[in-house]
């Protein structure tokens, strides 16, 4: 637990080749059970909890970090910080599972993914290209493929400064 977050991580202390695949899995198991939850409470007259995922892939500190009387075995570094980065940046996208490239290249092909945007993230110049986990493949329906079809068309005529263009597609 980080605060009102809870931090998971995959690849230590043992080497975990598909910890992509596996952190992506996690998250959409996650989203999932929550949201039968969140209808459950919200039959009952309760408020639903929203809840976001920021995903990240790359090298860490890892190990038992802090004084003697309070160890942690955590994880420090830019990727920690990027996967949250990303879990806040939802909000700003209305998505509840952010991911950056190296997740969603390393993640396998049992996903389908929207890409959202390319953002330089709280405390970083450098931008980095962000995807949506829209579902498992295969299981996604075709109005959200579609959408995430011609959300990405009218990205790539934003991003090439093709404004009206862009626009247009986005408003079809």
């Amino acid at each position: 637990f980080v605060g009102d977050a809870i931090m998971a991580f995959w690849g230590a202390p043992k080497p975990d080749p598909d910890h992509a695949r596996h952190a992506v899995q996690a998250a959409l198991a996650c989203s999932q059970r929550l949201a039968e939850k969140n209808r459950e409470w919200e039959a009952r007259g309760l408020p639903p909890m929203p809840t976001r995922f920021g995903l990240a892939s790359g090298e860490v500190v890892v190990g038992n970090i802090g004084a003697a009387s309070r160890l942690s075995y955590t994880v420090l570094g830019d990727r920690v910080n990027l996967a949250a980065r990303l879990e806040g940046t939802n909000k700003r996208y209305g998505t509840t599972v952010l991911v950056s490239k190296r997740v969603w290249e390393n993640a396998g092909d049992d996903f389908v993914w929207r890409r959202v945007d390319r953002v330089a993230v709280k405390g970083k110049l450098e931008a980095v290209d962000i995807f949506e986990l829209l579902g498992v493949t295969g299981e996604v329906d075709e109005e959200t493929l579609r959408f995430a079809e011609a959300y990405e068309a009218a990205l790539d005529l934003f991003q090439s400064g093709e404004f009206e263009n862009a626009r247009d597609a986005a408003r079809a």
